[in-house]
């Protein structure tokens, strides 16, 4: 800067005047590397999320778009995934889908296990019981092979193609766990059945109708439900799903779910439309990340590496992003 100065001191002042124009210009244009944005205030988090952070909680974790062989920032995802697993007692981890880039796998026996999961995820802390879902690039291979792994690994447990279980958060609190196969419901995809073979395979009128029916019988506390494409998304390279927002948001906020998790856009995102009851989280970092923006929904959007720390408790329920440093990028609690 005090070259600057000296510098245009020296000069003319109509040449001084071009200069400090164009220096405007290049400081308006230049933006500082920065991977967070929000629309509230006091909600960015730079502090370490370790042991004290979710204390006594009901924690676990929800990755998302996270299949690439160790590349674009998987396996450094995967090494903090480990630490904050063990920090926080993660009692297991959910999948939003995409768990194989970019063709998902032939069969039980593909490589790709072995490159992309076992010995990416190999920490301790990370030998808990997974429950993934199918995102589209899963669709582009065999998708049973992916259900069938769970006769394979003790760790992987994906029943079928959507399913549900309940856990108890204490004694009087339980959780209810929906997990969806959402790439059925997209027309994008039943258009293009030779892509993605499999999809004409399962009835999403049967889906629809499992849902509905679950979420009505349901009386657990808290109701969560995971699937691959969003609802809503602010992103400019998804954004919304029609399909979900026809289908699936009406059941949602019918009997009172509290939160949809997803990915399919690889950023983080939390949003709530006004009026509303359910809270949409985006967190398809597991890996590729790619630019985020905002719209009227967006309590937050980002965009870093990293995955999502869902701490439940008896009346509260917190979900946190966390980066590549284990860094709470973003925090907010919900009360029941």
């Amino acid at each position: 800067m005090g070259f600057f100065l000296i510098f245009v001191k020296k000069i003319h002042m109509r040449r001084k005047s071009k200069i400090f124009l164009l220096l405007c210009l290049i400081s308006a244009t230049i933006t500082m590397p920065g991977f967070a944005q929000t629309k509230s205030k006091s909600i960015q988090k730079t502090e370490t999320v370790n042991s004290k952070t979710f204390n006594k909680g009901f924690n676990f974790i929800i990755l998302s778009d996270w299949g690439w062989s160790g590349n674009n920032y998987q396996q450094q995802v995967a090494d903090q995934m480990a630490k904050t697993a063990d920090s926080v007692g993660a009692k297991f981890i959910a999948t939003c889908g995409d768990n194989f880039q970019v063709s998902g796998v032939a069969s039980t026996q593909d490589p790709l296990w072995m490159t992309n999961f076992e010995n990416i995820y190999k920490g301790l802390p990370l030998m808990v019981e997974w429950y993934p879902v199918l995102g589209n690039h899963d669709y582009k291979g065999n998708t049973q092979a992916e259900i069938d792994y769970s006769k394979i690994s003790r760790r992987w447990k994906f029943p079928d193609h959507y399913y549900t279980f309940a856990k108890k958060v204490n004694d009087s609190v339980a959780v209810r766990l929906i997990f969806l196969d959402t790439p059925t419901l997209v027309n994008e995809y039943q258009k293009r059945r030779d892509e993605y073979p499999d999809v004409a395979k399962q009835d999403t009128a049967l889906e629809i109708k499992w849902l509905k029916e679950v979420l009505a019988n349901s009386k657990e506390q808290w109701i969560m439900v995971f699937g691959h494409h969003p609802v809503y998304s602010a992103s400019k390279k998804h954004g919304n799903t029609e399909e979900m927002i026809e289908r699936v948001k009406p059941l949602l906020e019918q009997y009172h779910a509290q939160f949809y998790f997803c990915g399919h856009d690889h950023d983080f995102q939390h949003l709530h439309e006004k009026g509303g009851n359910v809270d949409y989280i985006v967190t398809g970092t597991g890996g590729e990340i790619r630019p985020y923006s905002t719209n009227d929904m967006s309590v937050f959007s980002g965009s870093e590496p990293g995955f999502t720390v869902v701490s439940l408790k008896a009346n509260q329920a917190n979900i946190c992003f966390v980066g590549l440093n284990g860094n709470m990028i973003y925090n907010f609690h919900r009360n029941n």
